[in-house]
């Protein structure tokens, strides 16, 4: 009877350990955030995003080399919505809610122009290694 409680006891504690385990596992996944941009990182597109940053005007506010002005700075870790690719997408779209970027871009470019602005824009990152999430 002992061997039977022991048994049982082990497969619980087996169980409730691979289930945490699992569990905190999902939770990690979870927390990542979704990398989208198909562009991040290509140095053709990267040279295109650059074009598009400066043909939308996106240097009248973030200056020329993203170190800011009248708009935030885009090459450092402070982001005030997040710097995930789902977040700043939305952003540049002008589909967050009290945001100061003006709408107006996100309704003339295409999403394929925003993607290859961000891109852009994440070629200028000079902050925090390991705060990159994209």
């Amino acid at each position: 009877m002992r061997r039977i409680w022991f048994i049982g006891a082990l497969a619980l504690g087996l169980g409730l350990g691979l289930g945490g385990h699992l569990n905190s596992v999902g939770a990690q996944n979870q927390a990542e955030p979704k990398k989208l941009n198909p562009f991040t990182g290509n140095p053709e597109v990267i040279k295109e995003g650059r074009n598009l940053y400066f043909l939308y005007g996106c240097n009248g506010c973030h200056g020329g080399t993203g170190g800011g002005g009248m708009g935030r700075p885009l090459m450092d870790d402070e982001w005030t919505f997040g710097s995930d690719d789902e977040t700043l997408f939305k952003l540049i779209r002008g589909q967050i809610p009290e945001q100061t970027m003006p709408a107006v871009f996100g309704k003339v470019m295409t999403e394929e122009e925003t993607w290859k602005i961000l891109a852009f824009i994440r070629s200028l990152y000079k902050g925090d290694p390991s705060r990159v999430n994209w």
